[in-house]
């Protein structure tokens, strides 16, 4: 079995990969263990989790992970919202392919950390994306037939889930929240995507894909 510490955003990615990524991941040989990245630690012990605010706050909760020479380190980050001082991202805000910038940040965040059993990852551009993948189960959710005429006009406006842009109002968090659904982030969103279903996302998400295939081979499946 390959262990596999997966530093997240905050609580929603946790509950998620909880729920829904580490039991796929399981059947394919590898076993997740999802970290809360630090927002800060106090002198006294413990501190805060969830959210990010600095570059040295990615790598000061990254590099321990990397200490572990038994396990596989990756991330699971928004692309959307970085924090300004992370290297390379002012260059991956510059105009051009999203999927192109986001890959080439995460080479230099590969960079940076120099580990060998490191896998960069940053959602395209924003975790929540992935719950545009399946407007049906979107509007069921929230009893609103709605629903899924606007996610759907969204997706096919931007060409795919990935591609709901950058941004302040037009990330995809704050599209849900815009279409007045009542979206909570911490309970709707791991929740949707449970009810998707990895394979649907994946379809629909080729960087998430990307990313899936490489966890999934660490188990030695090819």
């Amino acid at each position: 079995m390959t262990r596999l510490l997966m530093l997240v955003e905050g609580q929603s990615e946790e509950i998620f990969v909880k729920q829904t990524l580490a039991p796929h991941l399981l059947q394919h040989g590898v076993f997740v263990q999802p970290i809360v990245l630090w927002t800060k630690r106090l002198a006294s012990g413990g501190g805060y989790r969830g959210g990010v605010s600095s570059w040295n706050q990615i790598r000061r909760s990254l590099l321990p992970l990397t200490s572990d020479t038994d396990a596989w380190v990756t991330t699971l980050l928004d692309f959307y919202g970085l924090p300004e001082d992370m290297p390379g991202y002012q260059d991956a805000l510059l105009p051009g392919n999203p999927r192109e910038r986001v890959t080439g940040l995460e080479t230099r965040l590969a960079a940076e950390i120099n580990h060998q059993r490191f896998i960069p990852f940053l959602a395209l551009h924003e975790f929540e994306a992935w719950v545009f993948c399946n407007a049906t189960v979107l509007a069921s959710h929230f009893d609103r037939s709605d629903l899924a005429d606007k996610v759907t006009q969204a997706v096919a406006y931007a060409g795919e889930p990935e591609l709901i842009n950058h941004g302040k109002n037009t990330h995809p968090k704050a599209r849900l929240q815009g279409m007045a659904t009542g979206y909570k982030e911490t309970s709707d969103g791991p929740t949707l995507m449970g009810k998707i279903g990895i394979q649907a996302i994946r379809a629909a998400c080729p960087h998430f894909a990307e990313w899936l295939v490489r966890l999934e081979r660490l188990g030695g499946g090819g």
